[in-house]
């Protein structure tokens, strides 16, 4: 378990829906920004796996993502299941660099489909069948861009394999569809994982490797590694308690082998149910506060006016990262840029507009 680890706040946005701006030339900088439904120990779990690269740095090639030691998972859906959503960004560079969406769906795929089987012999030589295949199903204008996903149970860990076509070279030599360069991904995976049922820190593992730019040849030097730290148990609580004046909601983060001293709780609020994101929606409000800098116990209070209409209200813990500690959960000697923690949403509280006072 990793202990009293210190945790930085990572400023920029991180979400799809966001604008992604950046000079070019910049450096090959991936995420792996992994969030879970549940942080109890043992519970089944629904994963959501973000990537981010700066969509001016190098196209990656292959990225590889290692399941924490500890975890169970399930491979044996049918062929056809649907296992979760996908939305994808990416640069095309056949159309001028514009930056477009595309959207679908997470399934298994046919291991006896000849695309998959060819997908899958150029993107891992050294195995002839998989565990299971997925399937990123993404459309775009009505044309399917469809992204296998490799999936081996390999030990203790679950490894899951994507490969990307060049955007620099043409389709027709077999580089990408419009020209294009994923720069952020963000798909789900339910009914698969089941978390470790021991008290402590596990980590998953993005292994990225880059192209060489301009060609459609991978640059192995390049590799690097990303992590996101997830604390079995976490919980993060909220409640409304009295006040003179308005209110206050109070609550206590926790989260197995992080020190939460100097973090700093971000308040959502709005007129629907699920104002903040999770891991599995993006959230129905906004972001309307946060928190003091938490002592070592991890306690906060919010002072908040009265509401002019009945208001959700939750709590998120986001956006921090930590220093790489200790060798790759994954083996390899890669170098790696830094460790995020895994985001945790509280429940919410509903929050009336007052009642007038009545006139004597």
């Amino acid at each position: 378990m990793k202990k009293s680890i210190r945790l930085a706040l990572l400023s920029g946005a991180c979400f799809l829906g966001l604008a992604v701006a950046a000079p070019a030339f910049s450096a090959y900088d991936p995420e792996l920004i992994m969030e879970q439904t549940s942080y109890k120990l043992g519970a089944a779990t629904t994963a959501d796996v973000f990537i981010a690269i700066d969509p001016d740095a190098d196209p990656t090639a292959k990225l590889t993502i290692f399941s924490p030691v500890g975890y169970s998972a399930n491979l044996t859906a049918a062929p056809g299941t649907k296992i979760g959503k996908v939305v994808a960004r990416v640069k095309a560079k056949a159309l001028g660099g514009a930056l477009l969406t595309l959207a679908g769906d997470v399934v298994v795929a046919n291991p006896l489909d000849p695309t998959i089987q060819m997908a899958a012999a150029q993107c891992d030589k050294t195995r002839t069948s998989h565990t299971t295949i997925w399937v990123l199903n993404t459309s775009l204008q009505g044309q399917t861009v469809a992204i296998p996903v490799l999936v081996d149970q390999v030990g203790p860990l679950v490894l899951q394999q994507v490969c990307l076509p060049s955007p620099d070279v043409p389709e027709g030599s077999g580089g990408a569809k419009f020209g294009a360069q994923l720069f952020a991904a963000d798909f789900t995976i339910k009914n698969v994982f089941t978390n470790a049922g021991t008290n402590g820190g596990y980590e998953w593992s993005g292994i990225f490797t880059p192209y060489t730019p301009g060609t459609a040849t991978p640059n192995p030097a390049g590799t690097l590694e990303a992590r996101t730290l997830v604390g079995l148990p976490s919980s993060l609580t909220l409640k409304r308690v009295a006040a003179k004046r308005g209110f206050k909601l109070t609550g206590q983060l926790k989260i197995a082998g992080v020190d939460p001293k100097g973090v700093r709780i971000d308040l959502y609020g709005g007129k629907k149910g699920g104002p903040a994101p999770n891991a599995v929606s993006g959230g129905t409000g906004k972001r309307v506060a946060s928190s003091a800098r938490l002592p070592a116990s991890g306690k906060y209070t919010l002072a908040r006016p009265s509401v002019k209409f009945a208001t959700f209200f939750q709590t998120r813990f986001e956006n921090y990262t930590t220093k790489c500690i200790g060798a790759s959960p994954s083996g390899l000697p890669v170098p790696c840029h830094h460790e995020r923690i895994a985001a945790v949403t509280s429940n919410q509280v509903k929050v009336l507009k007052p009642k007038p006072k009545k006139h004597r």
